[in-house]
């Protein structure tokens, strides 16, 4: 199945000539089940909606459009209602704002040069298109080489950080927020630098301690989502600040419980739910954090069907950053060794989210998700047709389930005395080729006797 559009439809150095054709103002109020909204009369962010371009299907959304705007543009071309109701709920309108819809042969065009448009923005290394049209996109300024040693200083500063911020909170002290937002920044930095370094090294480090090094990969994951949603700065700092402090909370619960191999009993885990009330009031006493570090901190656990905690909130409902948050909180426990719980593969966590998207998880954030970390995310362990053993050592943009490879085991599973770089982009994928090359399937690190620290190329 294609990449839904997100709103992307339109890049801005079209904005105009499409306003002109298929864009049309109308009041919040006149809005019916079935219009496709493509643009708020705010920004998106200042709102429960993410994702640029939607079609109402639900009177949940409905009243959220009217609570956040006073109007918005719906695109004429788009969306299941009727042309003719659409054009009934338009009138009437003064001359000025009636604005005639384009023909489809005309909207068809245009659709085409924004997909191309889009396409182009995807494939180019240098972010330089998508700023010409209006659109922020990252790029890795850095190979993952390069960066290597610079996410290390960040991560073992950052692991130092949270150690302490934790210690303090079991002496009775608060939080310190100025030495948390010290250490998110490097690892910020790093992930803005080249984030495979970065998302290889959190996968590397997995047998650490989860409670500490949940917190930085959190903050980690959300930043490279958001990098990847062309958040700016202000924005991924809150998001790293929010992932560091999603389980703050856990600090207040028995240690014993948190430890104990097995699964919890129902009483246990009714009390292991109130981490996140916990949490909240630790960060609310915390001067100089924002609302949506907040929402981080309280919806982490709320999911799309509504079977979430503490609150059961449902759908748009769930304020944006805590749809980022609870998603990367559930990846990062998927694919962590836990008292309780074994760790998954990064491709089976993949995997497992995509199947949970549209009930549990919002689909769009998802399918973004899983764009940003590849099928395969940057320091799986991962098998190939050949039989072979190699690492996901980067990321290719265009094509996800061809990213470079380091190939460290040969088909018999012995080490190699020469490891060799793979770029799946450039080999053969026809598997009915002599030639073809593919993964076959994910392992979790450690698999096949590896210690994954001994692969990394810091």
């Amino acid at each position: 199945m294609p990449w839904p559009d997100y709103g992307a439809v339109y890049p801005a150095g079209f904005s105009g000539k499409i306003l002109q054709y298929s864009r049309q103002k109308i009041e919040t109020a006149d809005l019916q089940l079935g219009m496709y909204i493509a643009q708020l009369d705010r920004p998106w962010l200042e709102t429960p909606f993410l994702f640029q371009g939607f079609e109402i299907r639900e009177e949940s959304e409905l009243k959220l459009l009217r609570k956040f705007c006073h109007h918005v543009y719906i695109d004429s071309a788009r969306g299941s209602l009727p042309a003719e109701k659409v054009a009934m709920a338009l009138r009437p309108k003064p001359p000025d704002i009636v604005i005639r819809r384009q023909p489809q042969q005309r909207s068809a065009q245009l659709s085409l040069t924004a997909r191309l448009m889009r396409a182009i923005i995807r494939i180019d290394p240098t972010g330089r298109v998508a700023g010409l049209l209006g659109q922020r996109a990252y790029r890795n300024r850095v190979s993952t080489a390069e960066e290597a040693p610079q996410a290390v200083r960040a991560y073992e500063s950052a692991m130092g950080t949270i150690t302490e911020v934790l210690g303090s909170l079991c002496s009775g002290v608060g939080i310190d927020v100025e030495k948390v937002r010290t250490a998110v920044a490097p690892l910020i930095d790093s992930v803005l630098r080249n984030q495979d370094a970065m998302a290889w090294l959190l996968y590397l480090r997995k047998r650490d301690e989860y409670a500490y090094h949940h917190s930085i990969a959190s903050s980690v994951w959300a930043v490279i989502l958001g990098r990847h949603l062309g958040f700016d700065r202000q924005g991924l700092d809150t998001l790293a600040m929010g992932g560091m402090l999603l389980d703050i909370g856990k600090a207040k619960l028995p240690e014993e419980m948190m430890s104990r191999e097995g699964r919890l009993s129902p009483a246990e885990f009714e009390a292991v739910k109130k981490h996140v009330q916990h949490g909240l009031n630790m960060v609310k006493l915390t001067p100089g954090v924002n609302a949506d570090v907040l929402a981080m901190v309280e919806g982490h656990h709320e999911r799309t069907d509504g079977s979430g905690y503490p609150k059961g909130l449902k759908g748009a409902d769930i304020p944006v950053y805590a749809r980022i948050a609870g998603l990367v909180d559930c990846y990062d426990a998927m694919i962590s060794h836990r008292p309780w719980a074994g760790a998954k593969s990064s491709y089976d966590a993949i995997r497992e989210l995509n199947s949970l998207a549209g009930s549990k998880f919002q689909r769009e954030m998802v399918e973004q998700f899983v764009q940003a970390m590849g099928m395969f995310p940057t320091g799986s362990v991962v098998e190939m047709n050949s039989g072979e053993i190699g690492i996901v050592i980067e990321q290719n943009r265009v094509r996800r389930l061809r990213p470079k490879v380091m190939i460290v085991l040969d088909a018999g599973k012995q080490p190699l005395h020469d490891f060799r770089t793979v770029d799946l982009r450039r080999c053969e994928s026809d598997e009915n080729h002599a030639d073809a090359v593919w993964i076959v399937r994910g392992h979790e690190a450690g698999a096949f006797g590896l210690d994954p620290k001994n692969y990394f190329i810091g």
